[in-house]
């Protein structure tokens, strides 16, 4: 599952969404718009955003979760064991 608050494929035009179309037209069916669905079917939750929903999201997941954090979400003293940041 994909949420992303800032993608809306409905308005996606040009390149974009001839791109979508083309190449990967399956992404509708993975992308939410509900952040709680997604973590409910995580397993591994890549973040990719530094949006503050993502920080509030992680601080109570499941430790059985492993994630992947690419923009520092969270800051070192409150990382967990099953937290990796990666390029920062």
């Amino acid at each position: 599952k994909i949420y992303d608050k800032n993608i809306n494929l409905a308005k996606l035009f040009g390149a974009n969404r001839d791109y979508i179309l083309n190449h990967i037209p399956h992404i509708s069916n993975l992308m939410s718009d509900n952040i709680e669905e997604v973590l409910s079917h995580s397993e591994t939750l890549v973040i990719g955003n530094r949006g503050e929903e993502f920080a509030n999201a992680i601080t109570g997941m499941d430790s059985s979760v492993e994630i992947v954090d690419l923009v520092r979400c969270i800051e070192p003293d409150q990382m967990m064991g099953n937290y990796d940041g990666i390029c920062w």
